[in-house]
């Protein structure tokens, strides 16, 4: 046991080991353990989310305008990536891994640039804006990808 404890700290254990390639089988049943996670599913958690944060701001008695700002800020959020999920699992985004790779990167890019122009319109479309509200509707639907997870394991 000592002898393979000393084989992994030592740097020279890399060098020395072979890297074994997996077959057919060994890869088809790594794939069955991890389950993928639908890019669709983190957006309906998204605005799942979104909408619950809205009530309970509203049990907890906000006014309107702060009900509002939190929830266009969590629009901030599901509205772009709607569109990226849409632009990723389009049937152009599967052509071969160059294309996808690519259509990734335009597909985040116009995901951030449109997040930007909806935070930069936000004074002009929500009245009596409050920032710190969305804000917070920002970080709580961004921050669900984790969640997203949880209910994919559970369900």
């Amino acid at each position: 046991m000592q002898r393979k404890q000393d084989a992994v700290d030592s740097p020279e254990s890399f060098e020395e080991t072979e890297a074994v390639a997996w077959t057919k089988e060994q890869v088809l049943e790594f794939r069955k353990a991890q389950p993928l996670v639908s890019v669709w599913w983190v957006v309906l958690t998204q605005v799942v989310v979104g909408l619950m944060a809205v009530c309970v701001a509203w049990l907890l008695g906000a006014k309107a305008a702060s009900m509002a700002s939190l929830g266009y800020g969590s629009f901030c959020v599901v509205l772009p990536s709607v569109i990226f999920a849409r632009g990723i699992t389009s049937k152009w985004s599967s052509l071969n891994p160059g294309v996808a790779v690519t259509g990734f990167f335009l597909w985040e890019f116009v995901k951030v640039a449109m997040t930007v122009v909806m935070l930069m319109m936000s004074q002009r479309l929500v009245d009596d804006l409050s920032w710190p509200m969305m804000v917070l509707g920002l970080i709580i639907t961004m921050k669900v990808y984790w969640l997203s997870f949880l209910w994919q394991r559970k369900g």
